[in-house]
């Protein structure tokens, strides 16, 4: 690829140019830093512009067909600029409005579901009856002839998230691969991890409704994608709950035991009997409960086949979100982890057992008995009340920059934060300042994609890894250090819920590590 087409490989030029003919800063492009750390991309000795790129690499080695991601998230924007052509809106169904999914247009509806197999899946676990249950929707959703929704597009007002991680996975300049037509006036180059591949978008909602996610996962499967991401939690009234630690329960017993000893608290609680439940809370049925537990028979049965890239979750406990809490040795879950551009665990990242891999991504200031993270100067103010056990944690404001919706709808409105970018643009409001651990696993699902075309750029005749294996390859190939322009972080581990805890094993903050993008693609080539 000629990168100087695109806005990279000219950038150490005074003439480097964007697609409406103005100038280029520099600056623009460390907002690509998470590409370094990746091994996507890789400066020149100068650190003003990039000497090699894994585009260029696989692109040496002939034509390969693109890669196919699924993502299962809130929906997209597929008009924006720098997704145009890489969104497959003939694939993408939306879950939220039909069981069976629908998507815009008018017309015949086309039967989302037809010939759809799944022989080769084996759910263990289940109950007789739950297989049961299992098999009859299978039976609904092949009988299906699938839903249009001629009106209306609501990613258009509630699809920022699934947008940002979009832009990640495969976000790219128009003109790039020969994708899109026309270029956008105030459009920066930018790019995600793999812009020459595909996505396919599967809206669901947050309602408590497991149905509409066996669907999903199920029309993922028959779509025979490379790898599918899962950049949200679920929820699963079971699989959800999060333990609390020794020293919390602790804290919680003397909060009892105060409560206890309060007559007005008794007198509340006997007034409640005639009602124990909460009637706000979320009511699950026991068909509910039976059928998220074939939703997560049904992540493991798919991972097994092709991997399937999940969020650890953003609430800073040493317990993984649902359904990253299910990654295992036995299955393709990839369990996703999240690291700052300072090398230590994001503030707000889950990690603990079953962790994964880590990608970049932002951070979060912390402040609690544990751990202090804050700017340096800030830190020196607040010094005198810093507890015993607390460790100081230099904070990063490197962030993930992404696109978004332009307008009221999108994280940032109309404006464009405080990123750099060329004039013009700044006001045009597609593009973010992203992050969490859904950046984090968009990060790794846009590396699967490079690897799984670096595998059919191959030579061995092998066929492609299947979940199991592929999550192996980037377990061994990960790293322990982080690479930054023209320096490299070892990556540090922190104390957040309990005292000590830096001292844990590496694994459980970082897993296998940061994940390796370079070294993954190299094996995979090999």
């Amino acid at each position: 690829m000629d990168l100087t087409k695109v806005g990279i490989g000219s950038m150490n030029k005074p003439d480097t140019t964007c697609h409406d003919g103005k100038p280029v800063k520099d600056e623009t492009y460390y907002y690509l830093w998470h590409l370094v750390s990746l091994g996507v991309i890789t400066p020149d000795t100068t650190k003003t512009g990039f000497a090699d790129t894994l585009w260029d690499r696989l692109a040496t080695k002939g034509d390969v067909t693109p890669a196919t991601v699924v993502m299962i998230d809130v929906g997209c924007s597929p008009d924006h600029p720098n997704l145009k052509g890489r969104v497959d809106t003939g694939r993408s169904l939306d879950f939220t409005i039909s069981p069976y999914g629908s998507r815009l247009g008018t017309g015949r509806a086309p039967q989302n579901f037809a010939d759809l197999k799944v022989d080769d899946l084996h759910l263990d676990g289940l109950q007789p009856d739950e297989v049961a249950m299992f098999e009859e929707v299978v039976q609904h959703l092949t009988d299906s002839t699938g839903d249009l929704r001629p009106h209306g597009d609501a990613e258009a007002k509630f699809a920022s998230h699934g947008t940002a991680v979009s832009g990640l996975i495969v976000g790219g300049p128009e003109d790039c691969a020969g994708r899109g037509k026309e270029p956008s006036t105030g459009v920066i180059p930018y790019f995600g991890v793999d812009p020459f591949s595909n996505l396919i978008s599967l809206r669901t909602g947050f309602d408590n409704d497991p149905l509409q996610f066996i669907a999903a996962l199920l029309y993922a499967w028959h779509q025979s994608p490379d790898v599918i991401v899962m950049p949200r939690g679920l929820p699963d009234p079971e699989a959800s709950q999060i333990a609390p630690k020794n020293d919390h329960k602790a804290e919680l017993q003397s909060w009892a035991n105060r409560e206890a000893a309060d007559l007005l608290h008794r007198i509340e609680v006997l007034t409640a009997k005639a009602s124990p439940h909460d009637p706000t809370a979320p009511q699950v049925s026991e068909t509910g409960r039976r059928l998220w537990r074939v939703v997560r028979a049904l992540f493991i049965a798919i991972s097994k086949h092709i991997p399937i890239v999940c969020a650890s979750g953003n609430e800073g406990e040493s317990q993984l979100l649902f359904p990253a809490n299910l990654a295992d040795r036995e299955n393709g879950i990839i369990a996703v982890g999240a690291v700052s551009g300072q090398g230590y665990r994001s503030g707000y990242a889950n990690y603990g057992d079953g962790l994964t891999l880590v990608a970049p991504s932002d951070d979060m200031e912390v402040f609690n008995r544990h751990q202090l993270r804050d700017t340096p100067k800030r830190l020196e103010k607040v010094s005198y009340l810093k507890p015993d056990t607390a460790m100081a944690v230099p904070y990063s404001k490197k962030a993930l920059l992404s696109t978004d919706i332009a307008g009221q709808f999108g994280y940032d409105g109309m404006d464009a934060g405080d990123m750099d970018l060329p004039e013009g643009t700044a006001q045009s409001g597609f593009y973010t300042q992203f992050g969490g651990t859904s950046g984090a696993t968009a990060l790794v699902g846009g590396v699967i994609a490079l690897v799984r075309r670096a595998e059919r750029l191959s030579k061995s005749g092998k066929p492609p890894r299947d979940g199991l294996d592929l999550k192996a390859l980037l377990m061994d190939t990960a790293r322990r250090d982080m690479p930054m322009i023209g320096t490299r972080l070892p990556l540090r581990a922190d104390r957040m819920n309990g005292a000590n805890e830096d001292a844990d094993a590496f694994r459980t903050f970082f897993g296998a590590g940061l994940i390796d993008a370079n070294a993954a693609v190299t094996v995979a080539l090999s």
